[in-house]
């Protein structure tokens, strides 16, 4: 059996990663979240979180022995835990883009601190990914798809380099739902693009700029779409949206991601468990539309 989060030794993270982290991404999201760079630092590279995106990936497809490419793989944690503790053959590309290119640099540093070679990370973009068709057994992101120049392009690269049989699983934010995860607030649902950047200047008194570059028509009907524009190219099987995880998470107990994202509206997802009686808020969110994170799951045929 593998190894859970409380068996398993940590990854070796050296300081001048931490520092990176702290530098580059902890300080970009503190104005726009409002979260100590500390703290989101922390988030970042907590490599718990690496153990519970792989139970959500393990309810549909085995991960063990698997091969694996992340898009969006960050600083190498997913990969790094996943290879060494999962025995997955896993391979990541991340942009090393001037001004965003801390993640691709980290990933460089970490792998070899843990014993793994850093070209299994390579600098190229979701859009155009280096790998030959039908490579992989699983294609995995999170929290990649709204920052992508053309997330249909992203989804058709990613399903070309799937073997038949291969399970494609993509974590991304619903902008139909309540929440806006990069800002860490309430929102209402963004049926039309300026909306966010007015609701965040206006309301949070934040800097919008920021939201501008998000694609917020992401949601569950432009999921479905989407995998209809995919169904003209490939065979696919649209497996889930996450909707079963939503409604399990409302019901019971709520784990939040993120310490940031726990400290600002812990208080209300705790104040509707406590009126879903039933499940029935979870439900009627569901029938909205508007459950938070998607987790698109697909099978290519």
């Amino acid at each position: 059996m593998s190894a859970s989060p409380s068996q398993a030794p940590a990854l070796e993270i050296p300081p001048e990663i931490v520092q990176s982290a702290r530098d580059s991404l902890g300080a970009f999201f503190e104005p726009i979240a409002k979260v100590d760079r500390e703290i989101s630092t922390r988030d970042f590279l907590d490599t718990a979180k690496s153990f519970k995106r792989a139970e959500i990936l393990r309810r549909y497809t085995p991960l063990e022995a698997k091969k694996l490419l992340e898009i969006g793989s960050g600083f190498g944690t997913n990969l790094a835990v996943w290879i060494k503790h999962f025995h997955v053959e896993g391979y990541g590309v991340e942009p090393a883009e001037i001004g965003f290119d801390q993640g691709f640099l980290g990933s460089q540093k970490l792998l070899p601190a843990n014993g793994i070679d850093p070209g299994r990370i390579r600098n190229a973009y979701g859009e155009s990914l280096p790998f030959p068709d039908n490579s992989f057994d699983i294609v995995y992101s999170a929290n990649v798809l709204e920052h992508t120049a053309e997330p249909p392009k992203v989804l058709r690269e990613a399903v070309r380099v799937l073997r038949g049989g291969g399970t494609l699983h993509m974590e991304m934010p619903n902008f139909l739902s309540y929440y806006e995860g990069h800002y860490n607030v309430l929102q209402p649902p963004i049926f039309w693009k300026p909306i966010l950047p007015l609701w965040v200047k206006w309301v949070f008194r934040r800097d919008p700029a920021f939201a501008r570059t998000l694609h917020t028509e992401i949601n569950p009907l432009w999921c479905r779409r989407a995998v209809a524009e995919l169904n003209r190219v490939y065979t696919v099987e649209l497996i889930s949206l996450g909707q079963e995880i939503f409604l399990e998470r409302l019901k019971d107990a709520f784990r939040f991601e993120t310490a940031g994202v726990a400290g600002k509206i812990g208080g209300v997802i705790s104040f509707v468990q406590k009126v879903n009686a039933g499940n029935w808020m979870g439900r009627l969110i569901v029938a909205a539309q508007g459950y938070y994170p998607i987790y698109l799951t697909l099978r290519k045929r």
